[in-house]
C-alpha cells in the first residue's frame, strides 16, 4: 500500500507514541496492543468531545459579546465541527449533541468513553436515546447505567437506555413516539455492484408486519417450486432472500419485472461503451458506478422508454464544459449539468443528495446565473452557507469553503464519469445513433468528446 511522504511521517509519529506501550512479539501481545490502542482511541474521542463542548461555550460567549441574538448564537457551528472532523454537517450535528450532553449531563458515560469501556458509536447510541429527556432525567439514566456498559453492543445498549428513559418520562415517551411517527420516510443509498439499499422508516408494528408478510409469501413461492430467476438466463433457482426482495419490488412498483424502472434515472456512459465494446463503467447520478454490461441490459429492457441526451466533456480531464444564462433561476438543462457534475452535495465530506442549485456568489452581490457560479448543494449546506462567517469560493473544477474560524476545506470536482483510462482518446463524433427509440438533444456546443445520458422512465 502506497503512503505519501507526509502520511508516512505522520504514521511514524503515531508508531513512536505507541512504542510507549508494551512491546509485542507474540499473537497474545499483539491482541493486547490492539485492545490498548482501542482504549486510546476511545479516550481521544472523549478529549475531542470535551473540546467540542468547550468550543460551543466559547462561541456562544463571543457571539453574546458581539450582540448576536440568543436564537442565532452557534448557528453553523455543528457544520464547522463536521468539517474539522472530516464529516458531513449532519454528522457534525450529531457529534455536537453528543459532546454537549456528555459534558453537561452524563459524566458516567463520558468516563466510560475515556476508559475505553465504550466507543464513540456506543456513546452516540446512549445519547440518542436520552436526547429528548429533561437534563435531570438524563443525569438519572446516566447514574443508572454507570458500570453497566461492558460487553454491550450498540443495539442492546440503546435498548437498556431506552427502557430507563421511557420509565422516567412516560408522557414524554408517548410524545416522542408521535414525533418519530411524523418523521416516517423512505430513502435510498447506494451499495456495491449496481445494488442499492431501500430503507423505510415506519412504525415497528408496520415493519414487523411487512417482514412477516414477505417471509410468509416467499415461503409459499418456494414451497410451490416456482423459484426460477426470470433475470437469470440459466434459470437458477432463487434463494428465500431473493424471492423476498423480488416480492418487495413487485409490490412497490406494481410490476412483475423488477428491472423495469417506473421513474426517471440518469445514467452516464461514454459513447465507446454505449455503441461499442468500451469497458468504462456507467455512472448513476447521485449513486455511483455500475458495470457497463448492466447499463446495456437496462437499455435493452423492452419495458423501459429511453431518451438519449449528449453532454460534452473536455478530453483532458473529462469535466463538463460550461454554459451560461442571464436568468436568475438556473435553466433546466444547466441544472441537469450541475447535478451531473457535482453528483452529490458539493460541500466537502457531505454525500447528501443535491436539492438546490446555489449561486456561489449570491445574486444580491452581483453573482451571475452561470456554470462557473453554480454549486449543487443539499438543503442543509445551502442554509449553513448563509450564516455569518461562512464563505464559498468556486470554479467548475473546485469548491473551497471557509468557516468562521478561518479554516478552509476544499473539494475538487471529479470527471463526470469515473474509470476512463487516462490515455483514452475518443474518436470524433461521426457514428450514427443506433435504433433504440432514442431522441437527441445537446447541452453544449463544442468539444471533441461526449458521454451519453440515459433517462430511463418506464
Amino acid at each position: 500500500m502506497a503512503v505519501s511522504v507526509s502520511g508516512a511521517a505522520r504514521m511514524a509519529e503515531v508508531r513512536a507514541m505507541l512504542d510507549m506501550l508494551d512491546p509485542a512479539d507474540t499473537e497474545a501481545q499483539l491482541i493486547d496492543r490492539i485492545r490498548r490502542v482501542k482504549d486510546v482511541m476511545a479516550a481521544m474521542t472523549a478529549v475531542q468531545a470535551e473540546d467540542a463542548a468547550e468550543l460551543e461555550a466559547l462561541r456562544h460567549e463571543n457571539e453574546k459579546a458581539r450582540g448576536v441574538p440568543k436564537a442565532r448564537r452557534g448557528n453553523g457551528l455543528a457544520a464547522e465541527l463536521g468539517l474539522a472532523r472530516g464529516q458531513s454537517p449532519a454528522r457534525g450535528t450529531k457529534y455536537l449533541t453528543l459532546a454537549r450532553m456528555l459534558e453537561d449531563d452524563m459524566p458516567h458515560t463520558k468516563n466510560a468513553l475515556a476508559l475505553g469501556q465504550i466507543n464513540e458509536e456506543r456513546a452516540q447510541a446512549v445519547v440518542n436515546e436520552v436526547s429528548w429527556l429533561a437534563p435531570e432525567h438524563r443525569s438519572e439514566v446516566d447514574e443508572l447505567m454507570a458500570g453497566k456498559f461492558e460487553g454491550l453492543g450498540p443495539r442492546k445498549l440503546a435498548g437498556k437506555v431506552r427502557a430507563h428513559a421511557e420509565r422516567l418520562d412516560r408522557q414524554g415517551a408517548v410524545a416522542r413516539n408521535e414525533i418519530a411517527h411524523s418523521e416516517r420516510r423512505v430513502t435510498v443509498r447506494p451499495a456495491a455492484y449496481g445494488m442499492a439499499y431501500v430503507t423505510a422508516l415506519v412504525s415497528t408494528q408496520q415493519a414487523v408486519g411487512i417482514l412477516a408478510t414477505l417471509t410468509r409469501d416467499a415461503n409459499s413461492v418456494i414451497n410451490s417450486g416456482e423459484t426460477a430467476d426470470p433475470t437469470d438466463p440459466t434459470g437458477q433457482p432463487r434463494t428465500h432472500g431473493q424471492v423476498m426482495a423480488d416480492l418487495f419490488v413487485q409490490r412497490v412498483n406494481g410490476q412483475t419485472a423488477p428491472q423495469a424502472v417506473p421513474a426517471e434515472v440518469q445514467v452516464v456512459m461514454t459513447d465507446d461503451t454505449l455503441f461499442g465494446d468500451g469497458d468504462t463503467p456507467a455512472w448513476i447520478t447521485g449513486h455511483g458506478p455500475i458495470p457497463a454490461e448492466l447499463a446495456k441490459r437496462w437499455i435493452a429492457n423492452p419495458q423501459a422508454d429511453m431518451s438519449l441526451r449528449r453532454i460534452f466533456t473536455r478530453p483532458k480531464d473529462h469535466q463538463l464544459v460550461a454554459t451560461e444564462s442571464r436568468s436568475r433561476s438556473f435553466p433546466a438543462n444547466l441544472r441537469r449539468m450541475v447535478v451531473l457534475r457535482d453528483d452529490v452535495c458539493r460541500t466537502p465530506f457531505c454525500d447528501a443528495p443535491i436539492k438546490e442549485i446555489d449561486h456561489v456568489v449570491p445574486v444580491r452581490e452581483g453573482g451571475p446565473t452561470s456554470w462557473e457560479n453554480a454549486s449543487g448543494l443539499c438543503a442543509a449546506c445551502n442554509k449553513i452557507k448563509e450564516h455569518t462567517g461562512w464563505t464559498h469560493q468556486a470554479t467548475p473544477e473546485r469548491l473551497s469553503v471557509t468557516t468562521p474560524t478561518g479554516h478552509q476545506y476544499a473539494k475538487d470536482t471529479g470527471p463526470v464519469l469515473e474509470g476512463i483510462p487516462p490515455d483514452k482518446r475518443q474518436p470524433p463524433d461521426k457514428r450514427p445513433l443506433p435504433e433504440l427509440r432514442l431522441s437527441t438533444d445537446c447541452y453544449a456546443t463544442a468539444t471533441t468528446q461526449w458521454t451519453a445520458v440515459l433517462r430511463i422512465a418506464a
